[in-house]
């Protein structure tokens, strides 16, 4: 989706894997040695014939060479099978890479009768593929042994033998969150904003348990018309507005939302196209697809981590799967799979990985280690960071912290400590809530006098700007790209309850004083 500052909004698309078989890799399929020679023995079956034992010999050296080969095919990322996937403006469908898939017909099905988010194209073009494959060989990729060499590789289940600073989101309980709202500079506003958001949002789930960015289904345009977003992004928009729930305590388990949480999780649960080895959310606009695939994956993660419900699991490993095979070489990841990524689209995939990293998910040390590279090769100076290699900007510096901090990085680094001076200069902006979105959780994480100024202009702004009456009670609409010319008024909204959660959602990292928070 786009952004102000060359920042689309949140969701995309395909491409390389996790390491040697995780690339795209083709797996290896076990030849036998030719019949005769294999059975050649002397009378009695003790002794091989010296003709077998030189023809297994060559054999078993042509088996490891091709094993060598094969294996540094699949050293990179980037590499994958090509298929058609959604249309992308211009009425040109758009390639992504994808590994070998197995779609069933009533997973097709569910797609397009729930959602009509996937285009006849993509199903049709998926379909060619899956033949293609089953004509070619009857052999799967082998996901145990790709599964084994990840998890080898894996975190322990606090992610930090990673390098990831703990995630915790015990703040989120009825017990410590008004404690914690007190403590870090929240107020009964603040939280009866996000009361009313909540209500907004519930009020706008669709029967299937998803959310749209356009009202034309959502609520039968009681929103105006001008509150659209241009597109659905129906799982970006339910991705985000679980994360709201999810953030303010409410699971599947809840009293009063909890059969709300529930629907909208068996919705994208429902929706992940399932492949041999991962699982991806297909929409019919390309450009959003990556963004929508990271918000949902995080969303997914985050309710198993709060409730560690088995059923969760198997979706959120594919899920989180598909994003590491579309980290490029670089380590970051973009809308379409071979190119160098951005930012603004790695903002997500990382937070989605950190929340599977905090749980027993799997998550390759490889892949971690290429997000820091990729944030090595996007500062600008000392703690500035750049969209696509172009000039730094403030929305792209946000993410570049935030995500340091996230990587463990102490607060007096100066890739940490210079961002957070910029965008302290800066302030919270009056429109762009994808900037806020990040920074908000950038200062908070730093706390001290930073976050006292932050908090004081960001959260006051929030509350004063929410809609209160009729039909639009709990929402916001701001001017900005991601507003007005994308996301709507449930984007918006998401947004703004997303920051007004900041006191609980994510507990800080650094482990603060009381004295760094009060007022």
């Amino acid at each position: 989706m786009v952004e102000t500052e060359q920042m689309q909004m949140e969701v995309p698309p395909i491409e390389s894997g996790m390491g040697t078989r995780w690339a795209g890799g083709v797996e290896l399929e076990d030849k036998p040695l030719d019949q005769e020679e294999s059975s050649a023995v002397v009378p009695g079956g003790r002794r091989v014939s010296i003709s077998v034992l030189a023809s297994f010999v060559i054999h078993l050296g042509l088996l490891l060479c091709l094993a060598v080969w094969t294996v540094g095919l699949g050293a990179g990322r980037g590499d994958g099978i090509t298929i058609e996937s959604g249309e992308s403006g211009g009425g040109e469908l758009e390639s992504f890479q994808i590994d070998s898939m197995e779609i069933t017909e009533a997973q097709s099905d569910s797609v397009q009768s729930s959602s009509s988010l996937a285009s006849p194209q993509v199903i049709e073009k998926i379909s060619e593929y899956v033949e293609e494959q089953n004509d070619l060989t009857d052999t799967p990729l082998g996901t145990s042994e790709m599964a084994e060499r990840a998890a080898a590789a894996a975190s322990s289940a606090s992610g930090n033998a990673l390098g990831f600073a703990e995630m915790s989101l015990s703040g989120r309980s009825k017990a410590s969150r008004a404690a914690l709202v007190e403590k870090n500079g929240g107020n009964e506003q603040s939280e009866l904003a996000v009361a009313w958001a909540l209500d907004y949002l519930a009020r706008h789930q669709l029967n299937d348990g998803s959310w749209s960015m356009n009202y034309e289904h959502s609520c039968g345009n009681q929103c105006s018309p001008s509150c659209d977003g241009i597109d659905p992004y129906r799982f970006g928009a339910t991705g985000l507005a679980l994360m709201c729930f999810l953030g303010a305590g409410h699971t599947q388990n809840d009293e009063q939302y909890g059969e709300l949480v529930s629907k909208g999780i068996y919705f994208l649960q429902q929706n992940l196209r399932r492949t041999s080895d991962s699982g991806y959310w297909v929409d019919s606009v390309a450009s959003a697809q990556m963004y929508e695939h990271g918000i949902a994956t995080l969303a997914l993660c985050e309710a198993y981590q709060m409730t560690k419900a088995l059923e969760l699991k198997e979706s959120c490993q594919l899920a989180v799967n598909f994003i590491l095979k579309a980290q490029f070489r670089d380590g970051g990841w973009d809308y379409h799979p071979g190119r160098p990524g951005d930012l603004s689209i790695a903002g997500w995939q990382v937070l989605a990985l950190k929340s599977a990293a905090a749980t027993d998910l799997v998550v390759p040390r490889e892949a971690v280690q290429g997000i820091d590279r990729f944030l090595d090769l996007n500062r600008v100076g000392e703690s500035m960071f750049r969209y696509r290699g172009g000039k730094p900007t403030k929305s792209m510096t946000a993410i570049g912290v935030l995500l340091q901090i996230f990587r463990g990085k102490t607060k007096d680094a100066r890739s940490v400590a210079g961002g957070i001076e910029y965008l302290s200069k800066q302030g919270p902006s009056g429109v762009d809530m994808y900037y806020n979105y990040y920074a908000t959780q950038a200062m908070f994480q730093i706390g001290g006098r930073y976050w006292k100024n932050w908090n004081y202009y960001m959260r006051d702004l929030l509350i004063r700007t929410q809609r209160t009456d009729g039909h639009l009670r709990g929402s916001w609409m701001f001017e900005g790209d991601h507003s007005n010319k994308v996301g709507g008024r449930i984007y918006s909204t998401c947004m703004g309850c997303l920051i007004l959660e900041v006191y609980y959602r994510y507990l800080p990292v650094y482990g603060q004083t009381s004295d760094d928070f009060r007022f």
